[in-house]
């Protein structure tokens, strides 16, 4: 029994020790690799909390892409690419951040310009942040280099990114990238304020026209049945401005009065209904020119009919996209409307060449002034100029200005400028009190500062910030400083920076040959309900009798509830009408 219990004991013993060594031996390697876990795990947080927000940093500077795009399996909806793209290193990095959504990069290569050798790397995709980070086993110190990306994908169905549409049992192919979904056809810094060149070569099928944002420059068959078409270098410009477009099109062409040729693509069989567009192009084209200043900057605009859009228009430099009902017209069917609509919609897009492509927005949030509806507004200049008989002006009042004023009026409302983190925030925010209140201020500004000042401010913030990008305070700042008006950015953020708009009551008494009149505001709201928390800063002018054709006096409110003014030289038998001009 002795020698059972003997031998029981040094079992256990024996197991005991054997457990003790296993646990300081995992306690010595825990000790030895902690440094190491903590590094990873601080670089993970590190990584986490730098993503807390959409925005790709800007340690990496991107300054041309060399995109090539095959297509030539396109009736399995599927391409190949590869990208090369110059970057400016800012700071010491290992990594590289850019935007790549539903593709698949197959090989990454970096060349550094101070270096002989290049480097391979590796890719992590962040789906909920739409990033691909590619990550190399060295750091890559500050200066020049190439980024080489080869990537395949599917071309979709959901009329954004680059997608195929379908008519009359004809397949084509389209690009959308506007806000964010040039990262859905190649990997790129897909922000608008990395601007960049693009060289783009596209093989596709020879029996297509193929066409993108600049004149074909070298066209060669590559011998099975498709042809490379290498396209001359864009200017200066942000990602969502690139395109490209394949499928089956006739054109008519003509040539503007500065010797920019104008094509308009329609399906096949229907080019004499682009006749209206192409007229109208080659009336506004040189318009805006004249009216900004700066002569278009490419050598051609193509404007063509997509079977299956999205929106209404697409402004992409020089290949300016549009769904059917846009932009053509049947000489025999198609009403008055609707030639104006088209009409409309050309301006619109050709003001985006210049606003918007020429000059752009640091970011999203500015979309409101520098993209919509800047171009909302003077799309009516545009055609009241080509098209006076019209007398789209007068639309704009019932159309636009009323139709914003019914949601405004709502407790529920909304600012004009709102933040915007990611671009796919836009669709959310952007409805008919953005677009309708926004290019109603649009309207507003031009009425107080008059026409001549408000189109010089335009043209010289135009040609300061040519192919760079801005906020909207620099243009606040040139129609100040042409209209002499040093508030005019005070006035202007009580109307885009707070929900609703006032409703003014006016009482006015006579005093001898003078009136005296008080103005009070209160914010306008549908259901009768008084909101007093909000002022807003309004220029008023106000026309007489004796002066019913101009402005016979012009005033401020300064924000505060209500104010007298006092109009001299006004008898009794005067009437005066406020702001019968805007």
């Amino acid at each position: 029994m002795k020698k059972l219990e003997r031998k029981v004991f040094d079992e256990v013993y024996c197991r005991i020790r054997i457990l003790v060594f296993f646990i300081v031996c995992s306690l010595v390697i825990a000790i030895a690799v902690l440094p190491f876990l903590v590094y990873n795990l601080t670089r993970s947080i590190t990584k986490i909390s730098n993503k807390s927000v959409h925005r790709l940093p800007t340690t990496i500077i991107p300054s041309h892409y060399r995109l090539y795009i095959d297509t030539s399996q396109l009736e399995q909806y599927i391409f190949q690419g590869t990208v090369d793209i110059d970057i400016q290193i800012k700071e010491i990095v290992n990594e590289i951040i850019l935007n790549s959504v539903k593709l698949n990069i197959t090989k990454i290569e970096f060349q550094h310009d101070d270096f002989n050798f290049t480097l391979n790397g590796s890719v992590t995709y962040y789906k909920d942040y739409e990033q691909a980070i590619i990550e190399f086993n060295q750091q890559l110190n500050p200066g020049s280099g190439r980024l080489y990306l080869s990537f395949n994908g599917k071309i979709n169905d959901q009329l954004n990114g680059f997608y195929r549409t379908k008519a009359h049992n004809r397949i084509g192919l389209c690009t959308q990238f506007e806000p964010g979904y040039a990262r859905q056809a190649f990997p790129c810094f897909d922000e608008p304020s990395f601007k960049a060149n693009f060289t783009i070569t596209i093989r596709a099928p020879k029996y297509l026209t193929t066409l993108s944002n600049m004149p074909v420059k070298l066209k060669y068959d590559d011998g099975n049945d498709t042809c490379i078409y290498e396209f001359d270098t864009t200017p200066v410009m942000s990602t969502y401005l690139v395109a490209y477009v394949i499928g089956h099109y006739d054109y008519i062409e003509t040539r503007d009065s500065n010797g920019v040729l104008i094509r308009v693509y329609t399906p096949t069989g229907r080019k004499e209904q682009g006749v209206f567009a192409l007229k109208t192009a080659a009336k506004m084209l040189p318009f805006f020119a004249e009216y900004f200043g700066i002569k278009y900057p490419l050598s051609k605009l193509d404007m063509i009919a997509i079977a299956d859009f999205g929106s209404g228009a697409m402004e992409n430099w020089g290949l300016v996209t549009y769904r059917e009902t846009y932009l053509l017209v049947d000489a025999h069917t198609s009403t008055q409307k609707t030639k104006q609509d088209v009409a409309l919609v050309v301006a619109h897009e050709l003001a985006h060449q210049w606003f918007g492509n020429l000059v752009t927005m640091k970011w999203w949030n500015d979309l409101w002034l520098n993209e919509d509806n800047f171009a909302s507004w003077i799309e009516f200049l545009a055609v009241d100029y080509v098209y006076p008989e019209y007398d789209v002006w007068t639309q704009f009042v019932s159309d636009t200005l009323a139709t914003c004023m019914i949601p405004d009026a709502l407790h529920n409302s909304h600012p004009i400028e709102m933040p915007i983190q990611r671009p796919t925030e836009i669709d959310e925010i952007f409805d008919d009190i953005t677009y309708g209140k926004g290019s109603s201020v649009i309207r507003l500004i031009h009425a107080y500062i008059g026409g001549e000042a408000f189109r010089r401010g335009l043209a010289n913030y135009l040609a300061e910030y040519a192919y760079k990008n801005t906020v909207t305070e620099n243009l606040w700042s040139h129609l100040s400083k042409t209209s002499n008006r040093s508030h005019l950015s005070d006035i202007l953020s009580t109307w885009t920076k707070q929900m609703g708009f006032p409703l003014l009551t006016v009482k006015q008494k006579q005093q001898g040959n003078n009136r005296l009149i008080t103005i009070e505001q209160i914010r306008f709201l549908a259901d009768g309900t008084k909101d007093d928390s909000l002022r807003w800063k309004i220029p008023i002018n106000i026309c007489t009798k004796s002066h019913p054709n101009e402005s016979f006096y012009q005033l401020y409110l300064n924000g505060t509830k209500e104010q007298e003014f006092l109009l001299e030289n006004i008898p009794e038998t005067d009437w005066i009408k406020l702001n019968l001009f805007r």
